[in-house]
């Protein structure tokens, strides 16, 4: 299916003089014109068009970098989905001219294959800028957002994620796995911890933002994986440090899910992949093993508290009847995200 979407419109930018190369402030005597629209052709293939005027001086290279992770830069790395680290998000192309030029880049999900055989971008905000190369310095156009794979819900007025945040697709069954996504631990941002294969370390965060992406292991009587003070705020609400969902969706509150829940007769994994949110049983990732996911303890979705955060799971188990419960507080563990629309 083709959504041809046209997610922004040119951008068309005249900026003061004298801004330092790298940053996303693109000067007018340097740039006529910087312009990038990203259209979506399906849920694994986009295409970038480029626009852009020179003025004096020679522009050695153009291109985009694109990724998953806010702040990209032609020199970032983010992990694929795979135990070993790889680089994802880096330039994908690259041309050179020395006047008015437009193009177009066409490019297929960097995602990987799924069981079926197909590919898809992860269901995820997915974050492009445009650079220039220009007189030996390196420019930036502004960060755009946009969602190649993002399917949708709406039950009792909201609108929700179809489908886990990094998932390959809506689940197709209780224990498809292409579904399960990404294992966020509360709190954190999209830093590369996610990826259920991602390296672990044992040394706490001092802050909310780690500044790597290793899974941290947290033997805490409290279960979180800061130290000291964990944060119960870095999730709250569509501005908050950390919220991992794109702009104007947001983490759902414990009265959100209660709802879902109620809808569904309680829940168990039968009732809950039967229900408007077509949850799968994604299992978790435990808080103080590097193992990469285990059922035992059931399958974790995370939430907040209330509007004003605070760390809570919604979990459920195989079973018929009310086989769901909630656990706070331990925030390292890694849990399925769904996003919901504010």
């Amino acid at each position: 299916m083709k959504f041809l979407t046209t997610i922004l419109l040119l951008f068309f930018f005249e900026f003061a003089k004298g801004q330092v190369p790298g940053t996303a402030i693109i000067n007018h005597a340097l740039f006529a014109k910087f312009n990038l629209s990203i259209t979506i052709n399906s849920s694994s293939s986009i295409t970038f068009n480029i626009d852009a005027v020179g003025g004096a001086g020679q522009i050695t290279e153009v291109g985009v970098v694109y990724g998953i992770a806010k702040g990209l830069t032609t020199s970032s790395t983010i992990y694929k989905p795979s135990a070993t680290p790889a680089t994802f998000g880096t330039r994908i192309a690259t041309i050179s001219y020395s006047g008015p030029t437009s193009t177009s880049l066409t490019v297929l999900s960097t995602s990987t294959v799924n069981s079926q055989g197909t590919t898809s971008f992860f269901v995820a905000p997915y974050y492009a800028k445009l650079y220039a190369i220009k007189n030996g310095a390196t420019y930036y156009g502004p960060e755009i957002e946009f969602l190649p794979n993002w399917p949708t819900v709406t039950t009792n007025n909201k609108t929700w994620l179809k489908a886990n945040l990094g998932a390959l697709r809506v689940a197709s069954s209780e224990t498809d796995s292409d579904s399960w996504g990404f294992k966020y631990q509360w709190g954190r941002g999209t830093d590369g911890h996610q990826f259920p294969g991602s390296s672990t370390t044992t040394t706490y965060s001092d802050g909310p933002s780690p500044g790597h992406g290793n899974f941290i292991i947290s033997s805490r009587n409290d279960g979180n994986w800061m130290d000291p003070n964990p944060s119960t705020t870095s999730w709250a609400g569509t501005t908050a440090i950390n919220n991992p969902c794109p702009s104007g969706w947001r983490i759902p509150t414990r009265d959100e899910w209660a709802f879902i829940r109620t809808i569904s007769g309680g829940l168990n994994s039968t009732s809950a992949y039967g229900s408007a949110l077509i949850l799968p049983s994604s299992q978790q990732r435990m808080r103080y093993s590097p193992a990469a996911v285990n059922s035992g303890n059931g399958h974790g979705y995370w939430m907040n508290n209330t509007t004003s955060g605070g760390v809570r799971m919604l979990h459920f188990v195989s079973g018929s009847g009310n086989q769901w419960g909630e656990s706070g507080d331990a925030g390292a563990y890694g849990g399925a995200v769904r996003c919901i629309q504010n």
